[in-house]
Order: C-alpha cells, then structure tokens, then sequence
C-alpha cells in the first residue's frame, strides 16, 4: 500500500500489488497537509499531520481512530520510531514538540523549545544513553528554524503526564541533552544515525555533527 498526501487537504491509499494501481481509499480534511505522512509499526496506522495543527490517525482501511489538535500550524510530518514504539513526535511551528500515544492518541510530554519548528524530529535509533535494553533513552533531533539545533532525551517508557509539566516531573520524559546554533535557517529534517546528525543549512552547508560521549556536541 502506497499513501499520498497533498496541499489540497486529501490523504489517498493506493495499492500497488499488481498494475494498473488502484486507489483503495481517500479521505479528505479540507486542510493542506505539507508533511510526509508517517505509518507505524507493527499496526501499519498512518499519522497525518495537518497545517492547521490538527493530528489524524487512520487505520489501514482508512478508519480515523483519533485526532487531536497541537497549540500552532504544521509543516512537518510526524516521526515514529521502533525503539520509542507507544509515542509519535510531532513538531510544531508555535516550537514546541508533542509526544501523543500511538494508540490512543493522549499527550505523554509537550516540550518547548522556545523557537518555531517546521522540519520533522528524528530519532537515532542506534545510540543508546542508559543500559542497553530495549527501554533505554534514545536521543531524538529538534532543528528549529533559525538555525539551532535541539538534541532531547527521550525516556522509552514515557506515561501520560495530564496537566503535570515535565519539568516538575522526579523522573523526566524528556530533557534537553544539548543544544548548538548553526549560522543559517533550517527547513528540512534533520537524519541522526549513530550519534551522527546530518543536517542542511541555509548556510549552503550540509553538516554533520558528532555527538560526544558526555553532554555536548561537536561540528
């Protein structure tokens, strides 16, 4: 199954098993979705991130299992990874970044970062910050878009906070790890890869930056 988005507001599944492809489903929200539209594993849902802050889940039969709306606009897609397999990262342009349960949809942590965001987060799902298990911490990539880049630790067995702030958390979620400015804007998401983080920059540089052992980040 192939799944489209487009500016018009229209999420389209299409099989292609066999020619000629056939489109199975289409759904549509009347809002434009700018994103890459995300599918989670192993349950093949599809995330959808629409410009007016709105976040939609579908099933593969293009059901919506629930929805829920962020406090700005859009423009990234969602990012879902394996090694966090109950959340799904959303950045926003009001700069913060949502961690919504995959399942069901609840807010587990809102992070702020103090900056608009309109690329995609990215989590290194090779490098590990505690024991290695499959609930280690894991490091995910926040680019704002003028130019910082935002590396978060993300605690793999995060719960529903409600109304509590992260900060005020014994046993924080999420906690910024480090955190570097680059001399350009940033529109596009960021790879991260082994402690590794590819970015391009409107400095006319692609970088790549190496995370080191301890609390800080190098170029």
């Amino acid at each position: 199954m192939l799944y489209v988005a487009s500016t018009s507001g229209r999420v389209t599944a299409i099989s292609i098993k066999a020619l000629p492809f056939s489109i199975v489903w289409q759904c549509e929200f009347g809002v434009p979705v700018f994103g890459s539209l995300s599918v989670s594993s192993p349950s093949g849902n599809v995330i959808c991130c629409l410009v007016d802050g709105h976040v939609i889940a579908l099933d593969p039969s293009g059901s919506i299992i629930w929805t829920v709306v962020t406090g700005g606009p859009l423009f990234a897609g969602a990012c879902t990874s394996y090694v966090i397999p109950s959340q799904v990262l959303i950045c926003s342009r009001n700069g913060s970044v949502y961690s919504f349960e995959l399942e069901g949809g609840h807010l587990l942590w809102q992070y702020d970062v103090g900056e608009p965001i309109t690329s995609s987060a990215y989590v290194d799902e090779n490098m590990q910050l505690s024991d290695p298990s499959p609930l280690a911490d894991r490091l995910a990539c926040i680019c704002g878009s003028s130019g910082s880049i935002y590396l978060l630790q993300i605690n793999s067995n995060a719960t529903t906070y409600g109304n509590q702030q992260v900060k005020e958390l014994v046993d924080p979620m999420v906690q910024e790890f480090a955190h570097m400015n680059l001399l350009g804007d940033i529109f596009s998401s960021p790879v991260m890869i082994g402690g590794r983080i590819y970015v391009g920059c409107r400095d006319d540089y692609l970088h790549c930056i190496g995370v080191e052992a301890k609390v800080s980040i190098k170029k």
